[in-house]
């Protein structure tokens, strides 16, 4: 082998090695570059706190120390992001939809009734209106405890935020616990006489909604039973108050209710 051949030989590996160099840095750095991330689509149950109040929940329910899907709630609901709500909650109804070149069978003129008259086809209904609100907040709640704990996700929305308040409630509970009013600021809770009991500004209460709603301000709880108004109670603290799984709890791990 004479020296050109050897120097065109060097020079093919060299120039195949700097390609490869080439190829490993850039398919390198395409993996390792960060990618949008996809958030899910998430499916909406609508309901109202009082009579008027909009708010959505996840339809579906998860296991209460899944975290990941809590993020991805949060991320999906960021204060600000709009949200189509329905402006009057309509029953739906099923209608049956061909597939594609199917003609269908039978009398296609219509129904008949018990008399034997024809009536109208059904028409399917219309779509709900709707309108455009920005979210404000996001909360947990507890819909199931036993055997596992399952949590359901909210979100709210600014045109009613902290709209409910004051607000003043029958209410029955540990310790005496006969009566709550509720403010933009705190929750606090009285017995038969106008004695206060018990309190918790808002960004302290920890609750726990079950069978029972168990309320936490950081040294005490209260428990508020299932009767009366505590379901407005219930959704004013889910939507206000901060979720910790406090039911059917080991001793240790329970809040003493005689802090």
């Amino acid at each position: 082998m004479n020296q050109d051949e050897l120097f065109g030989g060097l020079l093919a590996i060299f120039v195949l090695a700097v390609i490869a160099i080439g190829a490993i840095v850039v398919f390198g750095d395409l993996s390792i570059r960060p990618r949008p991330r996809r958030l899910p689509l998430w499916q909406y149950t609508h309901r109202v706190i009082g009579r008027d109040q909009p708010f959505v929940t996840s339809s579906g329910s998860f296991p209460a120390n899944e975290q990941r899907l809590w993020e991805l709630w949060v991320e999906s609901h960021k204060p600000g992001k709009l949200v189509a709500v329905p402006v009057e909650e309509q029953a739906s109804t099923p209608v049956a939809v061909p597939a594609e070149g199917d003609t269908g069978s039978g009398d296609e003129t219509g129904a008949r009734d018990e008399t034997g008259a024809e009536s109208s086809p059904a028409k399917p209904a219309e779509p709900a209106e709707t309108r455009q609100l920005r979210v404000s907040r996001v909360s947990r709640e507890l819909r199931s405890v036993y055997p596992l704990a399952l949590v359901g996700f909210n979100a709210y929305f600014e045109d009613y935020e902290k709209s409910e308040f004051p607000v003043g409630l029958i209410v029955r509970g540990s310790d005496g616990v006969a009566m709550m009013t509720l403010t933009a600021d705190d929750v606090v809770a009285f017995d038969e006489r106008g004695r206060r009991l018990w309190s918790s500004r808002w960004e302290r209460l920890i609750f726990s909604n079950a069978h029972d709603l168990l309320l936490y301000n950081g040294h005490t709880q209260i428990r508020i039973d299932d009767e009366d108004q505590r379901d407005l109670v219930e959704a004013l603290v889910v939507k206000y108050g901060r979720l910790e799984q406090m039911h059917f709890l080991p001793g240790p791990l329970r809040r003493d209710t005689e802090d």
